[in-house]
């Protein structure tokens, strides 16, 4: 554990993960991402779907609608605006290197796509990424809106 402290892991969130080319999880995950065969995971809370999650095999796709975006809000953290962009600009990096794509949608809208169909145009000026795509903006504020802690 202290290893990971020094090269800037902290699993209580003091300082942030950073998704190296290497990072043997996060490219395990994008692996298993692409196995997977395709269909359709819903998850409900109290008779409601909260998130319904929807595998496109022949596109390596996976998108995941979160219907109930409260239900999976954050706690706050220390953890800067560019620390979380460097985060995902990594992850969808390894996303994009293992053939893989996830869009993330804020009840049946599109917000944002991380991996190799991403196509941003002016996301990329912030993003500094091929492998983001902000698809809307106002979904994507919604969607940071309804997930940020109280």
């Amino acid at each position: 554990m202290e290893k990971e402290i020094e090269r800037g892991i902290d699993i209580l969130g003091k300082k942030h993960l950073h998704v190296s080319g290497d990072d043997v999880v996060a490219d395990l995950l994008a692996k298993t991402l692409r196995t997977a065969s395709g269909g359709t995971i819903k998850v409900d809370v109290g008779n409601e779907t909260a998130v319904q999650i929807d595998v496109e095999k022949d596109k390596n796709k996976i998108n995941v609608d979160l219907i109930r975006p409260k239900l999976f809000r954050t706690p706050e953290d220390e953890t800067g605006l560019f620390d979380k962009l460097k985060t995902a600009k990594e992850f969808a990096q390894v996303l994009s290197d293992n053939g893989v794509t996830i869009s993330f949608l804020r009840q049946g809208k599109q917000a944002i796509s991380l991996g190799k169909e991403a196509r941003p145009k002016l996301s990329r000026m912030v993003t500094r990424s091929d492998d983001i795509q902000i698809n809307s903006v106002k979904e994507s504020a919604k969607l940071g809106r309804d997930m940020k802690g109280d």
